[in-house]
């Protein structure tokens, strides 16, 4: 037995090496697990911290522009209320002028009529005049400036946002990743590709997420920058900023709803339509619908219809016809005539396109001007045509033309439409006015259903059907000389599109009928010749007594603002989206855990190889900023139920941690371990390449 003495021990001793073992090799494996959790949470901390950031950023930025807009139409409204103070006054001015031609044919009648009629209109307007132009210098000014401010307010902030960005790295990095932790080469190139393409760094990356307009970069205005609906240049920016600011005027400001070209009641716009015909109808003085009288004797038969035919058309319209059973004939005409007073007029956000100096033919923000006009005619209109057909009537066919023939004419809405035709009906030609569509605002009136029967189109073009009672336009810009955005009397800014043979000059232009609430298409009161008193709207500008009419000299144009370009650079790895990467080098890891401490790192047969890829443990976390508008709480539902897109005017911007990608973590591996997915392996002259790619990294 005393040759058995300690032969436990040996058993023990070796148990307690492989326990020594174990619980080293258990220690060592709890810290690289825990130092993993600690780098992956702290990159988490970093991407969300960034992205929260941005989100700030966009929702500032959102707002920042919705105050820009309203305050843009603020100054649309105030120059339509100085417009439509010249307008007060421009009737009497009118009626004055009216009255130089009527005063000798009535033998000096019409001066006890027009004379204090006028007096009516021209003194409270010249009492309106300096009070609308006050406020609309006013309002300019200090909406004009308030944008300005909030447009550096912007950009403050959007710097400020990188510089705060940039400060999370330290702070997120030393609250919650290990001792030694930094970010790594990967990490610090995907983070100046994210501020790049996010829009804050001059780099010359493709696409940018988000871009700071200028006012002051120009662009040609042959390159149809009105169709850079993306915001590629800056004058497209301008151009959707401009589109933005007038779809969100009111009623008053952008004229859309003048009647009649909307039937909503609650949509008037600064327009009214009196249809003197349709009163009458209204108040039951003439049949509505038309009263019909008829014959049918035999062989023959006839009818007469008299009243209104709706949409304020006053005639009739008179069918006959003789029956002999297998042959017979039809013929049928119509007259009628409308007449009525329209009050028609609105504000425009324009691009002023100057036609001289170094700017000419460009276009920027800071050349934008607000402008306003109005007017009130007498509109006449008239359409009348007939038909006839022969026919003969065959057993198991039917009926059969013989011959037919048809003309029609329509005079109404500044359009002239004649022409004839075979084998039409001529029922007549359409009217746009009795459109049953009422958000069709921008429907140009035209004799449709007539020129689909007419096979011979004498005339069909522009042609004036009204007289101006009233006319008057104003504008906000810089004053003339070296100022840029002033408007000029050029006819390719002030003309319309419209082609006439009027003995006085009708250029052509730019602007089309349907602008400043139906205005433009006004003929006679666009281009009414100067008189003594009363003017078109075409003449105001460039004449020197309306020099007062421009009411914002300190206008100068769009200001300088942020908005998203909807753009997702770099396969997703960058604008809305942040990749951040951190690492740990395995000497630090080491220092961490034993060089701080009283023992020694294990050694000999102690020593544990982690097999640290490039001598470094890393993480990878990706964050996006998102656009969500909850839909299902009233109080931010849209009203229209429309589904809102994700853009600098929208303060829905939100951060949120999204999966890495397939192709994230591939280049991550690649670029942080040397390693290929999938354990494919390196050449050595593209490892060593990698390596010195790692090295330059890991010094940046």
């Amino acid at each position: 037995m005393r040759n058995q003495r300690g032969q436990a021990a040996v058993l023990v001793y070796i148990f307690a090496t492989v326990l020594v073992l174990a619980a080293l090799s258990l220690f060592r494996t709890g810290r690289l697990t825990s130092d993993k959790m600690e780098m992956q949470n702290a990159a988490d901390a970093l991407a969300y911290g960034v992205s929260t950031v941005e989100a700030r950023d966009l929702n500032f930025a959102a707002y920042t522009n919705r105050a820009m807009v309203a305050n843009e139409v603020a100054i649309g409204q105030a120059i339509g209320m100085a417009s439509w103070a010249y307008h007060w006054k421009s009737i009497g001015d009118f009626l004055l002028e009216y009255n130089n031609y009527l005063s000798g044919p009535t033998l000096g009648i019409s001066n006890a009529v027009l004379q204090p009629l006028a007096q009516g209109f021209q003194i409270p307007g010249a009492i309106f005049i300096p009070l609308m132009r006050g406020y609309a210098k006013a309002m300019t000014a200090v909406n004009h400036n308030v944008n300005k401010a909030y447009g550096i307010a912007q950009q403050v902030y959007h710097l400020t946002s990188v510089i705060n960005a940039l400060g999370l790295l330290d702070e997120s990095i030393e609250a919650n990743a290990p001792d030694g932790a930094h970010m790594s080469g990967y990490g610090v190139l995907m983070l100046l590709a994210h501020l790049s393409s996010y829009g804050s760094l001059p780099v010359p990356i493709t696409e940018k997420f988000t871009r700071s307009y200028n006012p002051a970069a120009p662009a040609t205005a042959k390159d149809e920058w009105q169709d850079d609906t993306s915001g590629e240049t800056d004058a497209g920016g301008y151009g959707r900023l401009a589109a933005t600011i007038h779809n969100s005027g009111d009623p008053f400001t952008k004229g859309w709803h003048n009647p009649p070209y909307h039937d909503d009641p609650n949509l008037t716009g600064r327009g009214w339509v009196i249809n003197f015909f349709e009163m009458m109808a209204e108040a039951g003085l003439i049949p509505d619908p038309p009263l019909h009288l008829g014959l049918n004797a035999g062989i023959f038969r006839g009818g007469i219809d008299v009243g209104h035919f709706g949409g304020g058309w006053l005639g009739f319209e008179v069918d006959a016809g003789i029956d002999f059973g297998v042959i017979g004939a039809d013929v049928n005409f119509y007259l009628q005539i409308r007449f009525r007073m329209l009050r028609e007029g609105g504000s425009e956000l324009r691009a002023t396109i100057p036609i001289t100096g170094t700017n000419r033919d460009k276009v920027a923000g800071d050349l934008f001007s607000w402008s306003s006009a109005d007017s009130t005619n007498f509109d006449l209109g008239f359409r009348g045509g007939g038909g006839f057909d022969a026919w003969i009537r065959i057993p198991f066919i039917g009926k059969i033309d013989l011959i037919s023939a048809n003309v029609v004419m329509q005079v109404a809405d500044e359009r002239m439409f004649v022409g004839f035709g075979f084998g039409g009906s001529g029922e007549g030609c359409s009217d746009p006015t009795l459109d049953d569509d009422p958000d069709n605002d921008d429907e140009d009136p035209e004799c449709e259903s007539v020129s689909d029967s007419a096979d011979v189109v004498i005339y069909d073009g522009a042609f004036p059907t009204s007289a101006p009672l009233g006319a008057a336009f104003v504008w906000s810009g810089r004053n003339a000389g070296t100022k840029k955005n002033v408007l000029t009397s050029a006819p390719s800014h002030m003309g319309t599109d419209a082609e006439l043979g009027l003995p006085f000059p009708t250029p052509t232009g730019p602007i089309p009928g349907d602008a400043y609430g139906h205005a433009a298409q006004r003929l006679i009161g666009w281009y009414y010749p100067p008189g003594a008193f009363a003017e078109g709207v075409y003449f105001q500008p460039s004449d020197p007594r309306r020099a007062t009419q421009n009411v914002g000299t300190a206008y100068r144009g769009l200001p300088r603002y942020l908005d998203t370009t909807g753009a997702e650079p770099m396969w997703k790895s960058g604008g809305p989206f942040f990749v951040a990467g951190l690492t740990l080098d395995e000497e630090d890891f080491e220092a961490e855990h034993y060089d701080d401490h009283g023992g020694r790192e294990p050694a000999g047969r102690f020593d544990l190889d982690e097999a640290f890829g490039w001598d470094s443990m890393s993480a990878v976390a990706k964050s996006e900023v998102y656009f969500d508008r909850p839909l299902d709480i009233d109080y931010f539902a849209r009203g229209d139920g429309y589904v809102e897109h994700g853009s600098a005017f929208n303060p829905y911007w939100e951060a949120r941690l999204i999966e890495t990608s397939h192709a994230d973590r591939v280049v991550a591996l690649l670029l942080q371990h040397g390693e290929l997915a999938q354990g494919i392996t390196l050449n050595p002259d593209v490892e060593s390449l990698l390596g010195w790619i790692q090295g330059v990294m890991g010094n940046l």
